[in-house]
């Protein structure tokens, strides 16, 4: 999840599924839409102001994604569902007085998102304190299984689905890179003028993981959310 001066969580997953769906195909109600999960959708530009409002929290330096803040809104309901379901809920005043105790943003004055972002990195947190590793396996074993059952469909401009061994979007190589790398691969015939042979340039970028404690496995949010992240 999100790593912040203060805190770091790590997401503990049961499993080492991923799920890759996309928005590609969906109806035009979702156009504008970061991730449909189920009936509930994420607009970008909860994205956006979740990343704008969350950036002077955890700093310049901390790594943080708009895709990592996109995961910790997907797992917000989850994990707070979860950690309410254990006597530890999170409540959004919750977030507000803990953002509060930073000193560094007025939590009045925050958007929605960001608040949502928080609670998921508060939750994601509560929710591995003072529990085994068998109790939180089980916990996020279950927060996959309702993810499954809902369907989550994420923009690919944010990324191809869940990996939930760490609870966090899984990025995919962008089109061109894929045709480059293809196009390296071939075998052709040197001509006397050029036969220096092609470099094959299919390094992919990897992305820094979810946030560890919003940091989001529970996901790494934003991280989570010191560690969605949110996870």
């Amino acid at each position: 999840m999100i790593a912040t001066r203060r805190r770091v969580g790590a997401l503990v997953a049961g499993t080492s599924a991923v799920l890759a769906v996309t928005l590609s195909g969906c109806g035009a109600s979702q156009a504008g839409a970061a991730a449909v999960i189920g009936d509930r959708r994420i607009p970008v530009s909860s994205v956006q102001d979740g990343y704008t409002d969350i950036m002077p929290l955890v700093g310049e330096n901390a790594g943080v994604t708009q895709a990592q803040i996109l995961n910790l809104l997907i797992l917000e309901p989850y994990l707070t569902k979860a950690a309410s379901d254990l006597g530890v809920g999170v409540s959004e005043q919750d977030a507000r007085l803990d953002i509060s105790s930073a000193g560094s943003v007025d939590a009045a004055g925050l958007t929605d998102a960001a608040v949502e972002v928080w609670r998921a990195n508060l939750a994601n947190s509560a929710l591995q304190t003072d529990r085994t590793s068998e109790q939180i396996t089980s916990t996020y074993t279950g927060i996959e299984a309702e993810l499954k059952a809902d369907g989550v469909h994420i923009n690919p401009r944010y990324g191809n689905g869940i990996d939930y061994t760490t609870f966090t979007i899984t990025q995919s190589s962008p089109n061109w890179l894929k045709s480059e790398s293809a196009a390296a691969g071939q075998v052709t015939t040197p001509q006397p003028e050029d036969t220096q042979p092609v470099p094959d340039d299919t390094t992919t970028p990897t992305p820094d993981g979810t946030p560890d404690s919003t940091s989001g496995a529970a996901p790494d949010a934003t991280a989570t959310p010191d560690e969605t992240a949110t996870p």
